[in-house]
């Protein structure tokens, strides 16, 4: 394959993988907007920005972390910038435990994403409830907290072969040679 329209197809390929996941998280982001308050409402863009980050390089997946946490902060109505702080850090990290050290594997996204739910629901808990010293705070924190951080962990397997199969299929373009023998070749 010619270099030149390799590169113009593996750089059509990430445009169309990054719009596809900044369609993903505004879907999410209407979703979470959307649901009535009686309802507990999925913090659907943590678990993609966890399975971006497994997958995607350092620098990308923590904008796209900050991008999630934006989204976040807008769709709970809270104090904007935390969340985005939070998945920031929690989707380098992960990235470079990905790239390092981790296999992309669903148990290990399992554990990273029920890490980075937990942190983003406690560091929420105290500055929200625990700080003021509201009174049923202990409950808030069972009753609310609790079965979003569960469905929230729960969400990540879809995502998890979701963002799988967009990078299996929109990735770098892999070429494979076939050599062929040859007598002329002189060994020393």
């Amino acid at each position: 394959m010619n270099i030149d329209l390799k590169r113009k197809k593996e750089r059509r390929n990430v445009f169309l993988r990054w719009a596809i996941y900044m369609l993903l998280l505004a879907a999410e982001y209407v979703y979470m907007t959307t649901t009535p308050f009686h309802w507990r409402s999925l913090l659907l863009v943590i678990p993609t920005a966890m399975c971006v980050a497994a997958f995607e390089e350092p620098f990308d997946s923590a904008v796209c972390g900050c991008i999630a946490g934006l989204l976040l902060d807008t769709a709970q109505g809270t104090l904007i910038g935390l969340s985005g702080i939070i998945l920031l850090w929690c989707c380098l990290v992960t990235s470079l435990l990905f790239h390092f050290y981790m296999r992309k594997h669903i148990v290990n996204i399992i554990m990273l994403n029920g890490a980075a739910v937990l942190i983003q629901g406690i560091i929420h808990y105290f500055f929200y409830y625990a700080i003021w010293g509201y009174d049923p705070s202990a409950g808030i924190f069972i009753n609310e907290f609790l079965p979003v951080m569960i469905f929230t962990e729960i969400a990540a397997v879809p995502f998890f072969y979701i963002i799988k199969f967009l990078v299996k299929h929109l990735g770098m373009i892999n070429e494979n040679y076939i050599e062929e023998r040859s007598d002329d070749i002189v060994r020393e």
